[in-house]
């Protein structure tokens, strides 16, 4: 139930609006939406644990098997310290959330920190995690000397990485983070209308 939803009663005798607010409801649901966000962070957070790890002991025990040049280890090894960054980066923002108070506005203000967390990451990670990548790779295809259409599909398996990660950011996560601080503005608004 959306906080526009709540039920409006209407004094006909002074011509005001009361709001009646079901408190357990309204924590409820942002309880739900914190939920949301935190699911999301989370999802975030295991991806690239978890698949910066898997692709890099992939690309370790290729390499092993192959035999290959010492420099071929450049990637997996990145991608070895991407997941590490990624469970450090976990730790710290569970380290930073224990700050939030156990109030509907704490609760609300916790899964705003969260959404911005979210965004911030999505935001960086072209610079922090998709250049890096590229940089290695055309190092690598330099040294083996590669086909031009392989320069021709780095370049747009990157484009394609930049403006997907802006695409997602902005079409999901940048309402769901307007939607949540326009529940707070109206919380505190009816917080200041009561007191």
């Amino acid at each position: 139930m959306e906080f526009e939803d709540m039920q409006v009663i209407w004094n006909s005798q002074n011509q005001e609006r009361l709001f009646a607010i079901d408190e357990e409801a309204l924590y409820a649901y942002i309880k739900r939406k914190g939920r949301s966000t935190n699911h999301l962070l989370q999802n975030f957070e295991a991806i690239m644990i978890l698949g910066n790890l898997f692709v890099g002991i992939l690309l370790v025990t290729e390499g092993f098997r192959d035999h290959d040049q010492l420099y071929k280890y450049i990637l997996p090894i990145m991608f070895l310290l991407f997941s590490a960054v990624a469970l450090i980066r976990r730790f710290w923002r569970h380290q930073e959330e224990v700050h939030f108070e156990q109030t509907m506005v704490g609760e609300l203000d916790k899964a705003i920190w969260r959404i911005n967390y979210l965004i911030r990451q999505g935001r960086s990670m072209m610079l922090w995690y998709a250049l890096p990548v590229i940089l290695a790779l055309s190092i690598l295809m330099v040294l083996d000397s590669k086909p031009i259409w392989a320069w021709f599909f780095l370049l747009i398996l990157g484009l394609l990485a930049y403006f997907a990660g802006r695409w997602e950011i902005n079409k999901c996560y940048v309402p769901k983070k307007r939607r949540l601080e326009s529940l707070r503005e109206k919380l505190l608004q009816e917080q200041t209308d009561i007191a």
